[in-house]
C-alpha cells in the first residue's frame, strides 16, 4: 500500500537542508536597511530553488529560473518559474531585505533533508555547514 505524504512543503532558510535535489541559491549576511552598519554577520535569508539556472547580470541583476511553478510560488510567492532579483549597492535585494553574501550551489538526493528520527538519543543534525549565516555557529 503506498500512502502519500500530505505534508505541506516549506520554504527552507539558508543553512537548513532542503527536502529535494538540485541547484539552489542561498542567501545570507542579510540586512534590514541598505546603509546598516553592520558589527556582525547578519542574519540567514532563504534557500531558493531547485534551479533550473542562476545568471548574473553585470552584478545589476540576478536571473533565476525555478524547475517547476510550486518551488516558484513557495521561495518567491510569484506565478512565473523565471525570477529577477535585484542586486543594489552589491547587496542582492528580496523581501524587504538586503544580502551581502550568496551562494550558488548543487544538493544531491543523499545530502537533502533526513527525516525526524525517533529512535536515537541525539537526534541527527539537518543544519549544512559552509552555506550559512556564521551566527547559526
Amino acid at each position: 500500500m503506498i500512502t502519500e505524504d500530505t505534508t505541506p512543503r516549506k520554504r527552507f532558510q539558508c543553512g537548513q537542508r532542503p527536502d529535494r535535489p538540485g541547484m539552489y541559491l542561498a542567501l545570507f549576511h542579510g540586512r534590514e536597511g541598505r546603509r546598516e552598519q553592520m558589527n556582525e554577520f547578519g542574519f540567514a535569508g532563504p534557500l531558493l530553488g531547485p534551479l533550473r539556472y542562476c545568471h548574473t547580470t553585470y552584478l545589476s541583476d540576478i536571473k533565476i529560473l525555478f524547475e517547476d511553478l510550486e518551488d516558484a510560488r513557495l521561495c518567491c510567492g510569484c506565478d512565473e518559474r523565471d525570477v529577477i532579483l535585484s542586486v543594489v549597492d552589491d547587496m542582492i535585494h528580496f523581501e524587504n531585505a538586503y544580502y551581502g553574501d550568496w551562494s550558488v550551489f548543487t544538493m544531491d538526493a543523499d545530502e537533502c533533508q533526513r527525516p525526524n528520527d525517533t529512535f536515537r538519543n541525539k537526534p541527527r543534525n539537518n543544519l549544512m555547514f559552509g552555506h550559512r549565516s556564521h551566527e547559526d555557529g
